[in-house]
């Protein structure tokens, strides 16, 4: 009985796999179709960016943080705008702006051209000190705005001292009234100066040109640090040379210098006004006083011009002061080296996980 039962689940097994057995030996029934899972996705076509000249160290701020030595191959994910600084020994430390489209597109620079034009210089007159901030250098960014706000608080403390003056009464308070007008507008010059210069040091400052931008290659012209660009620019605006061939601390030394300098004159010219102010007065007081006090007012008056001789001699040194830190600061543009080496960053790794619809997978980007 257990026999028969055996031969017949046998039988009944050999019958259902004929039909598997036919169909794969029958050459007119279709292949069967391939598995979704065998589907691999198209990688994504490499972005490299390179630099003429080549071998620049790189840094890139965006949505992401990326940077090494060019040729430097940018990751697919490395999309949208991004500020770019570039270093190198004998370049120009330049700063600009670049936007990675999706990988396949062509990428191009944002910031500006670097021919100079007049609306390029009208662009610059920010608050000073805005624009090297925003240009990544602090260093001069701050000698800007603090002698452009101390420029403009002692304008509108001149101009209240002018207003003050104005309520009083007398020939005396006329004269003082005079000297805080002229206070005052001395201010705002110097002022306006420190705006003007800081335009002009943004105007001249060195910048990125796009060379060559294909779908898979972005090639930045980046400017050399000469001798000639480097006295022109420090003949500008003080330091300015010295920042174009990498030396950022004497840069804002000698922009410093200069502009403090330029507003210790501006205190100086007004000692000097005021104290003529009280000379004039003094000899007055001479000239009308009484017998018992003659002697008390021609001591007052030399006091009152010993006082405005002192003035004079500081308001000499600090005009000498400034003109001589701006030639001292074109001499040092014209013996100083071009370019100091840019220290290469250590090498790091950074593992960022990519999470798609069509993949799942993880990026290692390696800085050398």
């Amino acid at each position: 009985m257990m026999r028969r039962r055996f031969v017949s689940l046998m039988i009944l097994a050999a019958c259902g796999l004929a039909p598997a057995g036919v169909r794969a030996q029958s050459p007119n029934l279709p292949a069967p179709a391939p598995s979704s899972t065998s589907q691999q996705p198209t990688p994504a076509p490499i972005l490299t960016l390179l630099t003429v000249p080549k071998d620049a160290q790189v840094a890139l701020r965006g949505a992401s943080k990326l940077g090494g030595k060019t040729p430097l191959d940018l990751p697919w994910t490395a999309t949208g705008k991004f500020t770019i600084i570039v270093e190198g020994d004998g370049l120009a430390r330049t700063h600009g702006v670049i936007y990675l489209p999706e990988r396949g597109q062509l990428p191009f620079v944002l910031s500006e051209p670097r021919n100079g034009s007049l609306s390029l210089f009208l662009r610059g007159f920010n608050y000073p000190g805005v624009n090297a901030y925003s240009g990544a250098r602090s260093n001069r960014a701050i000698p800007f705005a603090l002698t452009a706000t101390g420029g403009l608080f002692m304008g509108v403390r001149s101009h209240l001292y002018y207003r003050d003056r104005l309520d009083e009464v007398g020939e005396y308070a006329e004269d003082r009234s005079r000297t805080e007008r002229a206070t005052r507008n001395a201010w705002l010059i110097y002022t306006g100066g420190v705006y003007a210069m800081s335009a002009l040091d943004y105007w001249i400052r060195p910048r990125i040109e796009l060379a060559e931008n294909t779908a898979t290659r972005m090639t930045l012209d980046v400017p050399k640090a000469t001798r000639g660009g480097a006295m022109w620019r420090s003949l500008l605006v003080p330091g300015a040379g010295q920042e174009f061939a990498n030396h950022r601390t004497r840069s804002s030394i000698w922009l410093t210098t200069v502009l403090f300098s330029g507003a210790g004159y501006v205190v100086a010219d007004y000692l000097v006004s005021r104290d003529e102010v009280d000379v004039k007065w003094a000899k007055i007081g001479v000239e009308n006083a009484a017998p018992a006090d003659l002697d008390k007012a021609r001591l007052e008056l030399e006091q009152e011009n010993r006082d405005l001789d002192v003035s004079k001699g500081v308001r000499r040194a600090f005009g000498i002061a400034t003109l001589g830190f701006h030639a001292l600061n074109l001499m040092d543009a014209s013996i100083m080296y071009l370019s100091l080496p840019i220290p290469t960053h250590p090498k790091t790794a950074m593992i960022e996980p990519l999470v798609s619809p069509e993949m799942a997978g993880a990026a290692v980007h390696v800085r050398f």
